[in-house]
């Protein structure tokens, strides 16, 4: 069993060990060039040292943790990085040699500031004990027979609660500034100022979709992080590769966002973090609260314009609709059910990543008039002006595509008044846009022809009922009725060359189209009954 201290007289019969927490952003004052300069104590360096650098700390500058006596050969498992070791030197032979040398070595790699050393206690200070520390840069320190190691413990023991009282002082402040800086319009963005600049290092706040909401100074890249961190779903803290520590905002599987700064913090540090925290955590879920009133009243405002009543919108909507001339847009996700994503606006659990709440939460959608259009969502937009999203070509709108998995059909420019008929283009848009991401424009479904309107399953299903006596007729009969109408028809109605294409007679080709004729009824002399069946042909070929 080790020994630490055992001393009579002037020595201490018990040490302790404590530790002050060392992080970046605060100057530390306890030093063994601060020791030094204690004159009271008479201690003296006899090591030499190298000329101090810009590029590093110079020994004499390191911070110091603690003081332990001890003359233990390795007395480094009862020792923290920081300490400084005052020692007799019982420990050394009376020719100390390659001894002096390997326990110099062994305190310097552990982390020890330097070694004090009781001067005619036993012995005087060796010689290898110098030239030992001078190779490992190591500060020797002479503690004159008169000076207990009892003084220099209570030194560094007063500077520690100097400085802890000082550290709290400087907390106590902290929470303080960052409490009144929440109270401002944009409190939530002030109190991340504010922590930043108290703490001297970069601050950033994620939302609960990952996305950068406040940043301050230097740039955090720990977006990736971040988002990982939220997809646990669970309250957590982690501290990145790079040292960035990042914490949850929330509760529950009610993640809110996350806060991230560069570490270590110290205790006093770590307590003003946790106050920002809870104040995030306050206005986060405020501003989601208020979030879901504002839906829920443009939801109603959007009900309005679909029926014409343009003027009640406009009262829901509270200036949240453009002016002028707008676009409509409708979108949905791809690749899941529409209804796994809605969420009531009242209660419910919270939204996974990438769920259509998360989609209206999107910055791009900032300043934008949206609201739900039962399992989908309706943007109101701007026609000219910022609005990227309904520009022509803007890579916003399909950066947004891509970043959300979603589907946007948009309408043509129309007036607030023609809202039913802006409507009835974006779900054409949307109906006639390809299954995987993207934007379409009701431009590009007028550019499709009446194609645009036969493709979809309402439209099919007529056309399958009009010519089923034909289709069955074939089936039952082995004939080829349907591929004559529509060889006919595609010419305009003239017969020699249907027939040619077909190879048939022209007279056996006007047997079969009367035959079409009394199967489905009409009468295929009329334009309109002509129409209607090209319509139908055109609707079966387009799925087949």
């Amino acid at each position: 069993m080790c020994q630490f201290g055992a001393f009579s007289g002037k020595y201490p019969t018990q040490w302790h060990i404590g530790m002050i927490s060392v992080y970046a952003g605060f100057t530390m004052a306890i030093t063994v060039h601060r020791l030094l300069a204690r004159t009271d104590l008479g201690l003296r360096l006899l090591s030499r040292l190298p000329e101090p650098t810009a590029s590093e700390l110079h020994p004499l500058d390191q911070p110091l943790t603690w003081v332990a006596s001890t003359d233990l050969e390795d007395p480094t498992p009862f020792l923290t990085a920081g300490n400084i070791v005052l020692t007799t030197g019982r420990q050394f032979a009376d020719d100390p040699g390659e001894e002096a040398a390997r326990y110099v070595q062994r305190l310097a790699r552990f982390g020890i500031r330097a070694i004090g050393f009781g001067t005619d206690v036993i012995r005087g200070v060796p010689a290898e004990l110098i030239a030992a520390c001078e190779r490992e840069r190591m500060p020797l320190i002479d503690v004159p027979y008169s000076t207990p190691f009892i003084a220099v413990v209570r030194y560094i023991a007063d500077l520690v609660t100097a400085q802890e009282q000082g550290r709290s002082a400087w907390a106590a402040d902290a929470q303080r500034t960052i409490s009144l800086a929440a109270l401002r319009d944009d409190g939530l963005r002030a109190s991340i100022g504010e922590l930043a600049r108290l703490l001297e290092r970069p601050v950033a706040l994620f939302d609960a979709r990952g996305d950068l909401l406040h940043a301050t100074s230097r740039p955090l890249h720990v977006s990736t992080d971040a988002r990982r961190l939220l997809d646990r779903g669970i309250p957590a803290a982690i501290t990145t590769d790079e040292g960035v520590m990042l914490q949850t905002i929330g509760r529950g599987s009610q993640l809110r966002g996350v806060l991230a700064i560069p570490g270590p913090l110290d205790h006093p540090a770590q307590g003003v973090v946790s106050g920002v925290v809870a104040l995030a955590a306050m206005a986060l879920e405020q501003r989601r609260s208020l979030a879901e009133a504002s839906l829920a009243l443009r939801t109603g405002a959007w009900q309005c314009l679909r029926v014409g009543n343009v003027d009640l919108a406009r009262r829901l909507a509270d200036g949240a609709l453009p002016s002028d001339r707008v676009i409509v847009g409708i979108l949905t996700r791809v690749q899941s059910p529409e209804s796994d994503f809605r969420h009531n606006l009242d209660v419910g659990p919270t939204p996974q990543p990438h769920s259509l709440d998360d989609i209206l939460a999107d910055p791009m959608l900032d300043g934008l008039f949206t609201a739900w259009d039962d399992t989908r969502i309706a943007l109101v937009l701007p026609s000219t002006g910022p609005g990227a999203l309904a520009t022509p070509g803007a890579p916003e709108a399909h950066a947004f595509a891509e970043h959300n998995g979603i589907r946007l059909g948009l309408s043509s420019a129309t007036a607030l008044t023609e809202m039913r008929q802006g409507v009835i283009e974006a779900e054409l848009a949307l109906a006639r846009a390809p299954r995987q991401v993207g934007v379409t424009r009701f431009d590009e479904v007028t550019d499709a022809g009446f194609d645009a309107v036969l493709d979809n399953d309402a439209t099919r299903a007529l056309a399958q009922a009009m010519l089923r006596p034909v289709t069955e007729y074939d089936a039952t009969h082995g004939t080829a009725l349907v591929p004559a109408l529509r060889a006919w028809l595609e010419h305009n109605g003239a017969w020699h060359p249907a027939a040619s294409r077909l190879g048939i007679h022209r007279h056996t080709l006007r047997k079969q189209i009367q035959k079409v004729e009394q199967l489905t009824g009409r009468d295929l002399s009329q334009a309109r009954a002509r129409a209607e069946l090209t319509l139908a042909s055109d609707s079966i070929h387009l799925r087949n």
